[in-house]
């Protein structure tokens, strides 16, 4: 069975004979053989280094009949698996004993550790969109005081105008934050089918875009936007009506 990734590097399918060169043993040492092997299966593992093959086919390949290499234990009751690694070493040839869990997890650490990257620019991004929020409702606020004015002279109440103020924003902001998605999404397909791909060759990065994801910049997005017309309601409340409304000829 060929991962993913490997299948998709040589145009591999299932029924596709390809030549798998391995170590053999032979004479009390190793050797390197090259032997044509049958694709049985495609895994998902995005792990272009990764390829199974089940014990009856593995054995003659390897030079291993009747012999193993590697045993799956489990620890008794009231024992942890670190006890049972500590057993395992001092026992005279074993080389290495981790979990079975090992790999995975240090894979996931590197995630968690790349991810709480982007959440840090994710986090700076909000802030900055905030700030642009923030003044642009300032200078449309001083761009539209006659307009506050005349709504405020005929007695709609501040409220009322920072709530019409707020509706803007959010539609503003749903459609800035819905182009924002489409774009960033568009960039990092681009990216994982050149950069990434020539970066990393070994793994299988495919762009994937959750409905949470669209959900959260789009709550996150909206909502910066839609607050920041709250810090002109101060500025409304003290409008001087006449004084706005007056025109000098």
């Amino acid at each position: 069975m060929l991962s993913r990734k490997a299948a998709a590097d040589l145009g591999a399918r299932v029924g596709t004979v390809v030549t798998f060169r391995h170590p053999q043993a032979a004479g009390g040492g190793l050797r390197t053989a090259d032997s044509p092997v049958r694709v049985a299966g495609i895994d998902p593992s995005p792990m272009r280094a990764y390829a199974y093959l089940d014990p009856a086919t593995a054995a003659p390949l390897f030079g291993l009949t009747r012999m193993t290499n590697l045993l799956t234990v489990l620890p008794s009751p009231g024992h942890s698996a670190a006890d049972l690694q500590r057993a395992l070493l001092d026992v005279p040839h074993v080389a290495s004993a981790q979990s079975v869990r090992a790999a995975t997890d240090g894979l996931r650490a590197s995630l968690d550790q790349f991810t709480g990257i982007l959440n840090v620019a994710a986090g700076v991004a909000l802030l900055l969109v905030l700030l642009i929020a923030v003044n642009t409702a300032s200078v449309g606020t001083d761009e539209r005081s006659r307009e506050h004015a005349t709504m405020m002279a005929f007695g709609l109440p501040p409220r009322a105008v920072l709530g019409m103020t707020a509706a803007e924003s959010v539609l503003v902001g749903v459609l800035g934050t819905a182009t924002g998605v489409a774009a960033g999404y568009g960039l990092l397909t681009w990216l994982t089918a050149t950069t990434i791909a020539d970066v990393m060759p070994e793994i299988g990065v495919t762009a994937a875009l959750s409905a949470g994801t669209v959900a959260a910049a789009l709550v996150l997005g909206t909502a910066a936007v839609a607050a920041a017309p709250l810090f002109t309601l101060r500025r409304l409340r003290r409008t001087d009506i006449p004084a706005t409304l007056r025109v000098v000829e």
